[in-house]
């Protein structure tokens, strides 16, 4: 409980519910058990004799962030919203939670951590991005306030550009979708600002083995407005200096490419006299040179994101405004035998508009209208060694997407029951998206029945097809048909004595897909034809969190399957596996406290290998002068004829805070891959000699790093 305009405490406000009363601490926290909140959605009052009288209508145990003023409830923080998932279609983040997540190569990553929630599958040790239910990870939207972020991913996935300090809360949503979800087909990542919750005066200095930081957060009372900011930087660009100037005279080849990455978050959050203002800004800057004597490879890419969030009250209900713009963009110049040029940039418009009117004590209604205009811009030029032109390219494509939603939930006694739809149209046709769900609710369980359908109007492909952030959107209708995906689900949750179990299943129905088994012709054909393919994602996965005095633990498994459906010349239907086919996954992550000082956690992983396209066969070529080096050229049988191996791998860390009297310093040492697991992240294949004279295909890999140690220290000051 806080007051809304000095966003101090507040004490001594009454909560009650029908069966249970508590009252706010002097820090403004208060508690409920979680049996009154168990019985279907709870009216809970809040009563000060300096504030309003309130009542919000909540379901499910949950935490709550009031903001009161002596005329008014701040909607800002405190919203009537749909039912959350009670199995494992939905996993939030609180601000605690994203203060604790681990930190592989001493690195707070936010993709990092959710990749070992259930249903979200790892397909490689440095893929990007979040692979969800059977989906590519282009098909999981990632939301700062609203607005997408078009690509997240920093240099082979190490870390992605998605700070978790600068986020509120976080909350990835796998099935069940609210009707406002819309254009993204198989996950919505939804993050909040850290600015709407600051009531402090703070700046943050980190110094890792990779990066550094600075954060600077206050709130101006007098303005009613909190501010955040935050810069972070790499220093891999320095490690690869010093190591080329090591081996530079020894006239050996540096392995170590020039690399560097930059982040900014700037945020500003205002309480307005009935409702709130809210600004992000986000920008990534990355740069890659890899040039060798061999090869060379030099890149750009980024980000740029502006989001401004209007909430206004109307009496008991409530108007929200979004809007926003994104851009990512990134040039390459890739030489060999040739040099290739590529630049690509996707720039979105986003404007969203809802409104909320609560139905009595029993649910809410809500509606709205967005439009969405995006372009994407892409030339290739190609030239030979000695600088001639050979082939110049370029597309411009454009979409505009627009539609409006409803949505309502009600409830009655144990049983809570939502519908709605989102209606699409790109002034071509209308595309219709229904939703429906149904949750009972009983002491210490709750379970869910839902259907949902969603569409994409982009495709995503990858410019090398190696694990580089060199990705580019195609846009659809056009030449690229329209994506749906048509998803029924089941969940299940049950309260044990400190722990809680939770299950799901579901299954999917894909049209609108697309494979490149060879996508670097797209970069000299953006005219050719696709086709279209139907597929089927379905699984079962399975969660267990356990908290105790000083150890919490949270375990998950993963049973999935995916698959697309392709037709032969002989008009036989034939299942084709994508790189997000990995069936069998299993997460843990644990923390000991071992006092207010020290503290353990650790996170482990299994999953097994995703499919993979090897050669099974290989021809020798004359070249076409007598003197011409003969070449091998491997033959191809089937898309992803094989599977990777099994990957697992440890990573452990030990946390050390101290308290002192105007500020906190955290140290953090880890150790990355603890058990020093090969894991393969690139496959390639040799050619071995055989003693008849003849050769034979050989499997080798790559592996990203071995055991390695990681230290950062973070100070935090008080001002």
């Amino acid at each position: 409980m806080f007051d809304a305009e000095t966003r101090y405490p507040l004490p001594d406000v009454l909560i009650s519910t029908a069966t249970a009363k508590a009252a706010s601490d002097g820090e403004g926290r208060f508690s409920l058990p979680a049996d009154a909140l168990a019985v279907g959605a709870v009216l809970i009052s809040f009563n000060h004799p300096r504030y309003q009288d309130t009542s919000v209508l909540v379901h499910q145990p949950t935490v709550l962030r009031l903001y009161l003023s002596p005329g008014a409830v701040s909607l800002s923080e405190v919203e009537v919203v749909a039912v959350e998932g009670v199995g494992t279609e939905v996993s939030k983040l609180d601000r605690k939670e994203l203060e604790s997540i681990s930190k592989p190569l001493g690195e707070a990553d936010l993709i990092r951590a959710l990749q070992y929630k259930p249903g979200v599958l790892q397909t490689g040790e440095t893929q990007t991005g979040l692979f969800v239910r059977g989906g590519a990870n282009s098909q999981t939207a990632i939301l700062l306030q609203g607005v997408p972020v078009f690509n997240s991913a920093h240099l082979l996935g190490i870390n992605s550009s998605l700070d978790p300090d600068a986020y509120e809360s976080v909350s990835l949503t796998t099935g069940g979708f609210r009707a406002n979800m819309g254009g993204w087909l198989s996950a919505y990542l939804q993050a909040e600002p850290r600015a709407v919750d600051i009531s402090d005066q703070q700046l943050k200095v980190g110094v890792g083995v990779l990066s550094s930081e600075i954060g600077y957060q206050q709130h101006l009372a007098r303005y009613k407005t909190s501010i955040y900011a935050k810069a972070k930087s790499s220093y891999y660009q320095l490690l690869a200096k010093a190591y080329k100037q090591l081996h530079q005279d020894k006239g050996e080849e540096t392995p170590l490419p020039d690399y560097a990455f930059a982040d900014l978050n700037l945020q500003a959050y205002t309480s307005l006299p009935k409702g709130s203002l809210s600004v992000a800004v986000f920008r990534s800057q990355d740069r890659y040179d890899g040039t060798t004597d061999r090869l060379s490879l030099a890149a750009t890419w980024g980000n740029q994101l502006v989001s401004a969030r209007w909430k206004h009250r109307l009496g008991p209900a409530w108007l929200e405004l979004v809007q926003g713009y994104s851009r990512y963009a990134f040039a390459m110049e890739h030489q060999r035998q040739e040099t290739d040029v590529v630049d690509q940039a996707t720039t979105g418009y986003f404007s969203n508009i809802l409104f909320g009117l609560p139905l009595g004590s029993r649910g809410f209604f809500e509606a709205g209208a967005f439009l969405q205009h995006t372009q994407a811009d892409m030339s290739t030029v190609q030239k030979d060694r000695q600088g001639r032109l050979l082939q110049k390219t370029g597309l411009t494509e454009k979409s505009t997407v627009s539609g409006a939603f409803s949505q309502a939930q009600l409830t009655f006694g144990k049983l809570t029951y939502v519908a709605g739809a989102r209606l699409h149209t790109d002034l071509k046709k209308p595309y219709l998206a229904p939703r429906l769900k149904v949750e009972l609710t009983n002491s210490g369980w709750a379970s869910s029945l839902y259907y949902d359908r969603t569409y994409q109007f982009h495709h995503q492909v990858n410019v090398l097809g190696v694990n580089m952030p060199f990705d580019f959107l195609r846009l659809a209708p056009g030449k690229l048909p329209v994506q749906r995906s048509d998803q029924v689900g089941v969940a299940v949750n049950r309260l044990f004595n400190g722990a809680k179990v939770t299950a799901g299943a579901y299954h999917r129905w894909l049209d609108g897909q697309l494979y490149y088994a060879n996508a670097s012709t797209l970069l000299t054909d953006f005219e050719q034809d696709f086709e279209s393919h139907t597929g089927r994602a379905y699984g079962i996965e399975l969660e267990v969190q356990a908290s105790w005095s000083k150890f919490s633990f949270a375990g998950g498994y993963t049973l999935a399957y995916s698959k697309l459906a392709q037709v032969n010349e002989f008009g036989e239907r034939l299942w084709v596996y994508p790189v997000q086919d990995v069936r069998h996954q299993v997460n843990a992550t644990w923390q000991y406290s071992f006092n207010k000082n020290w503290q353990l956690a650790g996170q482990w992983f299994l999953q097994t290998g995703s499919p993979y396209t090897f050669p099974v066969s290989i021809v020798p070529v004359q070249g076409m002068t007598p003197r011409a080096t003969q070449r091998i050229v491997p033959g191809f049988e089937r898309f992803n004829n094989i599977r990777t191996p099994v990957r697992h791998r440890l990573d452990v860390g030990v946390t050390y805070k101290k308290k002192h009297k105007k500020s906190l310093s955290e140290w953090n040492v880890g150790v990355y891959n603890l058990y020093n697991r090969a894991n393969p992240y690139f496959l390639y294949f040799g050619v071995s000699r055989q003693e008849d004279g003849t050769g034979k295909i050989v499997a080798k890999q790559r592996s990203f790093l071995p055991l390695t140690p990681t230290l950062r220290y973070t100070c935090t000051f008080d001002l």
